[in-house]
This record gives structure tokens, sequence and C-alpha cells, in this order.
């Protein structure tokens, strides 16, 4: 599905689109291509696409249009590399996330996603040494 809206998108550039115009319009290419997949799906025999609601469809946009702006500026290696770990980290919180103590906890204690959103931002605030970091300045170690 990204990779159609990524052929679209790709047309839509040449339009010279305004943001919320190229948004608007890739959103309505995703309803489409998400619409087409579902009857292709229920012709196969697959009655879950058939489910799909306006969320998603929006966040996929967002995803196509950002994978676009990477492609232009750093290439369709960065954009495969970024795209695979998105679909990875999706996987895994899909997983976490489908687990019956998830949903005990989430639907019957929906403070706790106060602490969610905790952690959200204090991460999103941290600015110090990352893991990776530690074997970047390992030559600079020094030894005694």
């Amino acid at each position: 599905m990204v990779s159609i809206g990524l052929m679209m998108r790709g047309y839509l550039s040449s339009l010279n689109l305004l943001l919320v115009s190229r948004i608007s319009a890739l959103i309505i290419l995703v309803i489409f291509i998400t619409a087409g997949l579902s009857i292709i799906g229920y012709q196969m025999g697959f009655n879950t696409g058939m489910t799909v609601t306006f969320f998603p469809m929006v966040i996929i946009a967002w995803t196509i249009e950002r994978m676009s702006i990477l492609w232009e500026e750093e290439g369709a290696h960065e954009v495969a590399i970024q795209g695979a770990g998105s679909l990875f980290v999706a996987i895994c919180a899909y997983l976490l996330m489908s687990t019956p103590l998830a949903g005990h906890l989430t639907f019957n204690f929906p403070e706790l996603h106060f602490a969610v959103l905790g952690l959200i931002l204090l991460m999103g605030q941290y600015t110090g040494y990352k893991l990776s970091e530690l074997k970047r300045f390992t030559p600079m170690r020094v030894y005694d």
C-alpha cells in the first residue's frame, strides 16, 4: 500500500500542490487503494480488509508523505531502511498490544495511559548519549 502511495505521491509532486491539498489528495488516494485491496482480498476470501477505519488511512497518508520527502533528501536506500524499521516496530507494538494482559491493563486502568505519556515525553526530551555512541567513541577511551 505504501509503495503504491509513493508512486502516486511522485505524481502529486509534479503538480506543485500546497501541503494541505497534497495530503488531502493523498488521503483520498489511500482510501481508493484500501478499497481496491479490500475488494481483491474479499474476492480471495479475506474479510479483515473490509473493516479498515479512517484513522489508519490518515497515518498511512502521512507515512507516504514523510517517506516521499525522505526519498528526495536521502534516497531509496534510506527509505527502505526506515520503512523496514517502522514495520518492525509496528509488528512488535501489535504483538505487545494484542496480549491479554495489555488489554486488561488499558481497559481497566485507563490512568496508566498518563504513565505511558510521561515515558514518551521523557524519551522525546532525552538528548544524552545513545548506546550506539558507546561503540562510536570506544577509540577515544583512555587505557591505564
